[in-house]
């Protein structure tokens, strides 16, 4: 520790010389990203490999959710509930929502992902039943963050910034005015200053290891041949000139010529006086290679979803471990959802209420914009849940059907539908596999 203490430590300054020469070029705040620095594409290149698009595909899956919903802002209102209403009625004329979550739900990985919020007037009737024209959102537009720049301005130290997004038909930037900025989604993961307003990309951990597994698969992919078809060995008379002791590589050419060109052919052809033998690839190189690749493609879903352990197992350590990485992953994933809701919540509904204003306030809402919400769904062991529905019925609890049916994987019976009369089976049958007396329904 004294030594330490004694040391100049430079990273401070480092830092701090970095933030300010960033702020003072007056172009633009580019991203700090060291892979983008390396390879403007490497994301593409990276969702090219298989474990990582499953990984980060499957977690973009977990933060859009199946369901959404609204939540009034201020509970105790007299018109909480017409607020949740008309929100809830103008968010489910937007096409293709979930998959519009699901594109914003890569911040995760690329550090920001934005959307364009397009909509029209149409004439609707809300709350108390008279006609209005309502502007209805339509439609969110996925636009990629290279779409935007952060410009800095720096006057006499005070420092300030605006946004310029890509004009595709002109080829230039153009500086954001308010009415795109309200029409705009900017949802940035995980922020802070070092980003410069970029995010936090799961990019910068991921390239490394991505980079080693892009290696030991080339040399995997080298390897195959040498250790399907094992190391051809040719002893050949003549191979070493008499006159001057050295190899005769004219000779040694021809043979290697011949030998590759007989086992293209998957035919050897030699003189009984020469010795030509094949040797097996040996497993060992093959066996590290494998486990190197299983390293990485552990790390990797480690990464991604916080865990890298799936078991089948109902019981002992590894469904242990299992249960423990899954509670992570689901913390994971709550996380990234709160962060989504709340853009949602304050660019999304924000720019509904501001569009329909007038509207709002003949209704007494212009001040309740709702929460946005995304329903949890962590996977519920049926089995488990049925335990749990049956001791609360035991105890006289009232439940709710559909929600125990759900639940436990099951649905409700159609009308004209055989059933199984509840109660009919005691458990020891439904083990046994002594079958159920099925009862058509009137």
């Amino acid at each position: 520790m004294s030594e330490a203490m004694r040391v100049r430590n430079q990273a401070q300054q480092v830092y701090t010389r970095a933030l300010s020469s960033a702020w003072r070029n007056g172009i633009s705040l580019h991203d700090p990203s060291l892979w983008l620095f390396r390879d403007p594409e490497v994301e593409e290149k990276m969702l090219r490999d298989a474990d990582i698009r499953h990984a980060v595909g499957y977690r973009r899956h977990l933060i859009a959710g199946k369901d959404w919903s609204l939540f009034p802002r201020v509970e105790t209102s007299p018109t909480a509930a017409l607020s949740v209403h008309v929100g809830t009625t103008l968010l489910k004329e937007i096409e293709n929502f979930t998959q519009a979550r699901m594109n914003l739900a890569r911040a995760f990985f690329s550090g920001a992902r934005f959307a364009r919020i397009h909509g029209e007037p149409r004439v609707l009737t809300l709350g108390d039943g008279k006609k209005r024209t309502w502007w209805v959102p339509t439609r969110l537009e996925d636009l990629d963050k290279r779409m935007y720049r952060i410009v800095p301005n720096n006057e006499d130290g005070e420092l300030s910034a605006h946004w310029e997004r890509w004009n595709v038909g002109t080829a230039e930037y153009d500086v954001e005015t308010k009415y795109d900025a309200l029409h705009t989604i900017k949802h940035v993961y995980q922020d802070d200053e070092a980003s410069l307003g970029h995010g936090s990309a799961l990019r910068e951990a991921l390239g490394w290891w991505w980079y080693a597994k892009e290696h030991v698969f080339q040399e995997s992919l080298a390897a195959v041949e040498k250790f399907a078809q094992g190391i051809l060995i040719a002893k050949v008379d003549g191979a070493r000139d008499a006159e001057t002791g050295l190899p005769n590589s004219e000779l040694i050419a021809d043979w290697t010529s011949v030998l590759e060109d007989l086992r293209a052919r998957h035919v050897l052809v030699f003189d009984k006086s020469d010795d030509v033998e094949i040797l097996p690839g040996g497993g060992d190189g093959w066996q590290l290679m494998e486990s190197i690749r299983a390293e990485l493609r552990n790390t990797i879903y480690t990464l991604v979803m916080g865990a890298n352990l799936t078991t089948a197992s109902s019981e002992g350590g590894s469904y242990a471990l299992a249960q423990v990485q899954e509670n992570s992953t689901e913390a994971l994933i709550q996380f990234d959802r709160e962060t989504l809701q709340e853009t949602f919540t304050k660019s999304l509904l924000k720019c509904i209420w501001f569009r329909n204003h007038a509207n709002l306030v003949e209704l007494g809402i212009e001040d309740e914009s709702p929460l946005f919400n995304i329903s949890q769904e962590k996977r519920q062991d049926p089995k488990e849940r049925a335990e749990v529905a049956s001791m609360l019925s035991t105890m006289g609890v009232d439940l709710s059907l559909s929600q125990v049916l759900e639940q436990t994987g099951f649905s409700a019976p159609e009308e004209g539908e055989d059933v199984i009369p509840g109660g009919s089976a005691a458990p020891a049958e439904v083990g046994g596999g002594g079958g159920f007396p099925f009862k058509a329904k009137p």
